[in-house]
């Protein structure tokens, strides 16, 4: 079995957990990280459109396609 060290920022995130005494808490931490993270890949989603000129216009032609193997 591999054991791996735990970065300062996963400790930092153990040392908050303890102060989490419900599950509604619990639930509360768990929204605001996925938030967080939401955030970041909706940034990088953006940043990828822009790098690559894909308008809404780019979208809506690919969700048109039709690229099935005829039978």
């Amino acid at each position: 079995m591999v054991t791996t060290q735990l970065t300062p920022a996963q400790l930092n995130v153990l040392s908050l957990m303890s102060y989490i005494n419900t599950e509604q808490e619990q639930q509360e931490l768990q929204d605001i990280l996925l938030q967080f993270y939401r955030k970041k890949t909706d940034n990088l989603l953006l940043q990828f459109q822009q790098q690559n000129n894909i308008t809404q216009q780019t979208l809506d032609e690919w969700a048109n396609q039709h690229e099935r193997t005829p039978y």
